[in-house]
This record gives C-alpha cells, sequence and structure tokens, in this order.
C-alpha cells in the first residue's frame, strides 16, 4: 500500500482512490518505481500537461526526449487516439523544433504562435479522455495501493 484515504472521502467521491494515488505520485516519483506505475505516471503527466496548457507546455516542461515513454504510457492504457496525436506533435518538434524558453513573458509570446493548435483541438475532443482509461487501468490493483482509513 502506498497510501490512503479516509473512508469519508471515499464515500463522498468514488474516485478519491483515484486521486489519492496522483497526488502520492506527483509527491514521491519514486512510488512509481514499477511498470505499471510508471506508466500511468507517464500517462497522466501528459494528460495534464496537454489540458492545462496544451502540447507546447508539455514539451517546454519536459521536452522531446520524455515523449517517447508517454506515448508508450498512453498505448499501455489503451489511449490509441491520444498517442497518435502525441506521434504527430512528436514529428512537428522534430521537423521544427522549438527551444525552451526562460520566462513566462518568453513562454505567452512563443504561445501566441499557436504551433500545437491542430493537436491541441482533437486531443480535447477525444473520447475516452486519458483519465478514464488511466481509472479503468489502474483499478485491478488500486484497492492494494490506495487503503481506506477510518474517519475517528
Amino acid at each position: 500500500m502506498l497510501t490512503t484515504v479516509s473512508a469519508s472521502a471515499l464515500r463522498d467521491d468514488p474516485s478519491a482512490r483515484l486521486w489519492a494515488l496522483i497526488e502520492h505520485i506527483a509527491a514521491h516519483p519514486a512510488a512509481a518505481s514499477d511498470a505499471e506505475l510508471q506508466a500511468f505516471s507517464a500517462a497522466y503527466l501528459y494528460d495534464a500537461e496537454v489540458l492545462n496548457g496544451g502540447h507546447l507546455q508539455y514539451f517546454q516542461n519536459h521536452g522531446l526526449a520524455h515523449a517517447p515513454s508517454a506515448l508508450l504510457a498512453l498505448q499501455a492504457i489503451g489511449a490509441a487516439a491520444q498517442a497518435r496525436i502525441l506521434r504527430e506533435a512528436m514529428s512537428a518538434m522534430r521537423v521544427s523544433p522549438i527551444a525552451a524558453v526562460g520566462s513566462l513573458e518568453d513562454y505567452a509570446e512563443l504561445a501566441k504562435a499557436d504551433h500545437f493548435s491542430e493537436q491541441d483541438a482533437r486531443y480535447y475532443e477525444v473520447k475516452p479522455e486519458v483519465i478514464d482509461l488511466l481509472a479503468s487501468f489502474i483499478e485491478p490493483r488500486l484497492s492494494n495501493l490506495v487503503g481506506v482509513a477510518s474517519d475517528a
């Protein structure tokens, strides 16, 4: 067991175990040492970055070097459509590399160019979403990874 969630939190939100696992892995990256949790973590990180600021944000924060592991993770959880979009964005980055910026002002200026608008728009419309696929992927192990603590 990696972490726990309170019984009341689980009553209030049936997905509380999933979010507790995500929070735990974010706070303790070494917790994602087994292959299944590495895939879970890489797919979640990619999805969170893209949902927050698009592929530009993902590549600015993690570079192209981390994208192959995200691609494998998406494939592992059954996110084939998202994997195709990432592969396309990776190809675009290889053809026209975008250097990392040094400040928020520079990032804002870079974002105006809308380098990945097509990929981002398609990504935002894909169903099922990565978070739903992650929940299904990890569900068989979730009760072993995240326990339930009494509210006492």
